[in-house]
């Protein structure tokens, strides 16, 4: 079985604002995604089962990411994102600000995790509800 981007799409943009990831994991999970990682400054996502991945724009808008990361500035959008107080674009450009060039998204784990410029793990947030 592979991924169905179609399906994928459908999910994700069934989404009206960030407060809603939590319902977004859950769709993915049920179409056999185990994880997917989102490029901010590309505005891509790579969506990956257990044997493929297929990469999608949908949603995404490309957002500049700046030099240097800025962990209270990314752990403030988070919580305004979870507060359902922005939508999706709101959130990649903040992350983008706060210097976060990818996050992966983790079905497994049930866990988001934020990098900085040089890979580095900068923040790491539980996916609740998955």
């Amino acid at each position: 079985m592979s991924l169905d981007y179609k399906e994928i799409e459908r999910v994700v943009e069934a989404e009206s604002n960030a407060g809603e990831f939590a319902q977004v994991m859950q769709g993915l999970k049920r179409l056999g995604v185990q994880r997917y990682d989102y490029f901010v400054a590309e505005g891509v996502y790579h969506y990956y089962d257990e044997k493929s991945f297929v990469e999608l724009k949908m949603n995404g808008v490309p957002k500049e990411v700046a030099d240097r990361s800025d962990i209270a500035a990314l752990k403030s959008a988070v919580k305004t994102a979870q507060s359902g107080a922005i939508d999706f674009e709101r959130f990649c450009e903040l992350a983008g600000k706060a210097g976060v060039p990818f996050w992966t998204s983790n079905l497994v784990t049930k866990e988001v995790t934020y990098f900085d410029n040089q890979h580095h793990v900068l923040h790491l947030e539980p996916i609740p509800g998955v």
